[in-house]
Parts: C-alpha cells; sequence; structure tokens
C-alpha cells in the first residue's frame, strides 16, 4: 500500500473503506437471513448427540459456503486490514491545519457513535461512555463553528 502523508485523503480513504464495510456486513446479513431454515435448527435443538451437532454444523458450514458468506468474510477481513493500516498512518501524519483536525476528530466520533449505545434501557448503556460521546461531540461542533467563523471571515 502507497504512503499517504496527508490527513485529508487518509480520512477520506478511510471513510470510503468503512461504507464499503459496512456494505459487506449488510450482505451478509441479509445472505445469512436468506438461509434455509434447517440452517438455523442447530441452535435451537437440545439433546443431541455431539456426532448430530458435528453433522448440522458441516451442513450449516456448506450452506453458507454455497450462499457466499466466506467470500463476504474474506472480503471484510481485508478491508478491516486495510482500515488498519491507514489507521496507523493517521495516527503518525501530523494535521497540518483545523480542517484535518476536524476530518480525524469527525472520523474518531463517529466510530466511537457507532459503538456507543445511547439508550438509558439498553443492557450495554454505559454512562461514561455516553456521557464521552456527548463531550466528543460538543468539542466536533464547537471545532465545526469556530471553522466556518474563520472560513466567512476569510472570504
Amino acid at each position: 500500500m502507497a504512503v499517504i502523508t496527508n490527513t485529508m485523503l487518509l480520512v477520506r480513504r478511510l471513510s470510503e473503506l468503512q461504507r464499503r464495510r459496512d456494505g459487506l456486513v449488510e450482505r451478509q446479513d441479509r445472505l445469512r437471513r436468506s438461509l434455509p431454515e434447517w440452517t438455523f435448527v442447530p441452535l435451537q435443538l437440545v439433546g443431541m448427540s455431539a456426532e448430530e451437532i458435528r453433522s448440522m454444523m458441516s451442513d450449516l458450514s456448506k450452506a453458507e459456503k454455497d450462499a457466499g458468506l466466506d467470500e463476504i468474510e474474506r472480503e471484510i477481513e481485508q478491508v478491516d486490514r486495510q482500515i488498519e493500516e491507514l489507521e496507523n498512518m493517521l495516527l503518525t501524519t501530523p494535521s497540518r491545519n483545523l480542517e484535518s483536525v476536524m476530518a480525524v476528530l469527525d472520523l474518531a466520533v463517529s466510530r466511537f457513535r457507532a459503538t456507543t449505545v445511547s439508550d438509558p434501557d439498553d443492557v450495554f448503556y454505559d454512562y461514561g461512555d455516553a456521557r464521552v460521546l456527548l463531550f466528543l461531540e460538543r468539542a466536533a461542533e464547537d471545532l465545526r463553528s469556530m471553522l466556518l467563523v474563520e472560513q466567512r471571515t476569510a472570504s
């Protein structure tokens, strides 16, 4: 992979890869939902012998392979590796202007938002994480406002 030394290009490329990954995961979920009903039976049955479970899991693996799920899984792994490489580059590439800082902050906020539960009634809700997300969103919004004022003043 070529070395990218521009923060904005790195953020743009990371966003593209993340959209591609999200599309692949969505396609994977659709394929899993379209698998025949018998593929879900191993998860529902109790009291089967070890051999019966192995046989059904083998059939499930074959059905997933026939549906193309293993191909999508490989693509997701490849995209994940590319994302990690670009994130490592981004961590070592200094931002040269406020727009670059904003792009990095937006990227971090969107990633954190995607993994943070914001509904207090959800069992996975963590008040601390939700609060940190609010702080990050507030900082991003403040920086965005400052940039807009700066751009208007420069015009």
